[in-house]
């Protein structure tokens, strides 16, 4: 099993979107590895929404309707697929994404194109780690060795869904402290008791050590960051100081 159909199998069920150029070879397969996950997936072009490009694509391109997704075109009907167009489909791609994972990147590449995109809007970037001097992976290699102006790395190793912590941190920020109903009138939930344990165990609970403990039990991340946003929707939960993650009482 390859590192993205990893990953697209261990998000199954959690909700996220799938977006990619629609290009040959990595950027198929991750529209493709979305489908088979029932994760809905978007699909954005370098030319005009009518131009069958690439032509081997017009049967996932028919799959991604079919199935709920989206093809999405910012170019006139009829524009061919130019390589300027694809700078231009790189900032769509990186300004509709809370996260940019760069798959595999070679020196010169647009992949890069599209994690500078990522750096400028601020959204969260992720590079999967590589032996360095290897050729194929010298894009990623440049993204995890250079260093941003707070001296933190301008990209993230990724590993796996588990790498995906700091995208569902930010997620959660926006929900409400406020619980529905006071917590102890409600039957308290698996989270809930692996939270109190790891407090227990440890003084307190971050967001990682509670997915490592999830990961332990046999849930997938996908159904554990579902289930934990449904926890922090409802209010049984709530992000503290530090990422931490606490029981409303």
């Amino acid at each position: 099993m390859d590192l993205m159909e990893q990953t697209l199998g261990g998000i199954r069920g959690s909700g996220l979107l799938i977006l990619s150029g629609f290009a040959r070879g990595i950027d198929s397969r991750a529209h493709e590895l979305a489908l088979e996950n029932h994760l809905g997936t978007l699909a954005i072009l370098g030319c005009g929404i009518d131009v069958d490009y690439p032509r081997e694509n017009r049967l996932l391109r028919e799959r991604i309707v079919s199935r709920g997704g989206m093809i999405l075109s910012c170019f006139e009907r009829g524009t061919p697929p130019l390589p300027r167009n694809f700078y231009e489909r790189n900032s769509l791609i990186a300004g509709f994404a809370n996260a940019v994972w760069v798959v595999q990147a070679a020196g010169v590449s647009g992949t890069l194109n599209t994690a500078n995109w990522a750096m400028k809007l601020n959204r969260n970037l992720y590079a999967t780690s590589c032996f360095p001097g290897d050729p194929f992976y010298e894009g990623n290699e440049k993204l995890l060795s250079q260093k941003s102006t707070d001296r933190y790395p301008i990209a993230e190793s990724f590993f796996g869904p588990h790498s995906l912590e700091s995208t569902w941190a930010d997620r959660f920020r926006g929900h409400s402290t406020q619980p529905e109903l006071p917590w102890k009138e409600k039957p308290r939930s698996e989270i809930q008791t692996w939270v109190l344990e790891i407090k227990h165990a440890s003084g307190e609970c971050h967001l990682h050590a509670l997915l490592n403990h999830a990961l332990q039990q046999g849930l997938s991340p996908g159904t554990f960051y579902r289930s934990l946003e449904a926890e922090l929707e409802r209010g049984a939960l709530r992000r503290s100081h530090g990422g931490c993650i606490e029981i409303n009482l």
